[in-house]
């Protein structure tokens, strides 16, 4: 499985990448703008990504501004939304407000609380049905 890792937090970036390690094949990026370059760029060589991981909070470009790119990305080639990339959004941010705007907004597959646990994330990709 190919993973995109993103969050302006390389600590964080780091750990998840150690958490994956034997499951997915990450890259990374800190930034949601160079994210969106990285999902295209990998969409249109024809080597997709499988999964990103997605901060939500970051600077220059947001998880969810990122999240809607890639999306339009995915409707550009005409793949229905239901059919995208699994996205899985972080965030120190757990309130139901705070959990049902990220959702919605980046249409994503799941919402993991900052700091990530590992057994937490491959549980999350177990569920998902991208990990065995």
């Amino acid at each position: 499985m190919r993973c995109l890792i993103v969050d302006d937090d390389e600590l964080g970036r780091e750990l998840i990448a150690y958490y994956l390690k034997g499951v997915a094949d990450c890259e990374m990026a800190e930034d949601g703008a160079r994210a969106v370059d990285m999902f295209r760029n990998a969409f249109e060589g024809g080597n997709p990504y499988d999964l990103i991981i997605l901060d939500i909070v970051m600077p220059e470009m947001d998880g969810n501004t990122a999240a809607k790119e890639i999306r339009l990305i995915e409707k550009e080639w005409g793949i229905n939304i239901n059919e995208g990339i699994s996205i899985i959004v972080l965030s120190s941010l757990n309130t139901p407000a705070d959990v049902i705007k990220a959702y919605v907004s980046a249409n994503s597959a799941a919402h993991l609380v900052k700091p990530v646990k590992p057994e937490k994330l491959l549980s999350t990709l177990r569920k998902l049905e991208l990990c065995s």
